[in-house]
């Protein structure tokens, strides 16, 4: 109904339906004997080891929540099961337990640090996300704003330039199609000059900078 909103989260990508109202199916795991005609051109039978078929598991998280509350549930915890916490065991002397942290305090709750990557010559390669869409949490959806200067331990970023998503071309010197309309020709728009501090983030949108750092 209206006042309560069902979210099923999976630790792997999933075929879903609802073919019948109120009902919901999840394919986990399928076995053809025939091929069914859908381009495999094969039966898709995998007996696996013992010859009694492959089995399929995974994790489902079912969430019930009201519409205007739900997001602030389903997004931090959708990013806790696709990036789990590695377990890394070292060789050691003394039962000393070591803290570390590459940031200096937590990010925002609507934030995400995709990735961080050494490009050599004293450059990190950074992608920020804003998880939320625009609308959809009271408290989330908002646009947020980051001091990159400050965020990391292990570096200090000293200054930016934003690049494609990709992270190979710089943004400003991507060409993107501006299409002829009765209004007539729209004209590229330039942004202000970046400024490290104030790195703004509007809804569902992702940022990718090549970072100068100084250890």
């Amino acid at each position: 109904d209206e006042q309560v909103q069902l979210t099923v989260l999976t630790d792997r990508s999933q075929g879903g339906s609802s073919v019948l109202d109120g009902s919901l199916e999840l394919m986990v795991h399928r076995r053809l004997l025939k091929d069914d005609g859908r381009g495999l051109a094969e039966a898709l039978d995998e007996p696996g080891a013992d010859g009694r078929g492959l089995v399929g598991r995974g994790r489902h998280l079912l969430l019930l929540e009201r519409p205007e509350a739900s997001a602030e549930l389903h997004r931090p915890r959708a990013q806790e099961m696709v990036t789990p916490p590695y377990l890394v065991l070292a060789p050691g002397e003394g039962p000393h337990l070591r803290q570390f942290s590459g940031l200096r305090r937590a990010l925002p709750p609507n934030v995400h640090l995709l990735s961080v990557e050494a490009r050599g010559g004293g450059a990190v390669l950074l992608r920020l996300e804003h998880l939320f869409e625009r609308g959809e949490s009271r408290n989330c959806s908002r646009p947020v704003t980051i001091d990159l200067t400050t965020l990391f331990s292990a570096f200090t970023v000293t200054s930016v330039q934003e690049m494609a998503l990709g992270g190979d071309v710089p943004l400003g010197s991507v060409s993107r199609l501006l299409w002829n309309t009765p209004e007539g020709t729209p004209k590229p728009r330039r942004g202000p000059p970046l400024d490290p501090q104030r790195v703004r983030l509007e809804p569902m949108e992702i940022r990718t900078f090549l970072a100068s750092v100084r250890y």
